[in-house]
């Protein structure tokens, strides 16, 4: 039998990048200040490769880790 509770959480972690990118991306979309070397939304890009991993990992832990 699933578990509903970590079936949602599994769900909001593998929304945050969703939302990282497509929600607040805009935002970032200026050409000043660098931000080590790269325009803000790059920079933004960037370090979200590394959390969508980081997310999509989390929620594989909490939807399957426990059995």
């Amino acid at each position: 039998m699933r578990n509903k509770k970590r079936d949602f959480i599994a769900i909001i972690l593998g929304s945050i990048p969703w939302i990282a990118y497509v929600i607040v991306s805009p935002f970032f979309n200026k050409p000043k200040p660098l931000i080590a070397g790269m325009p803000p939304l790059m920079f933004w890009d960037t370090i979200w490769m590394a959390l969508t991993s980081f997310c999509l990992f989390l929620a594989y832990i909490v939807e399957f880790g426990g059995r």
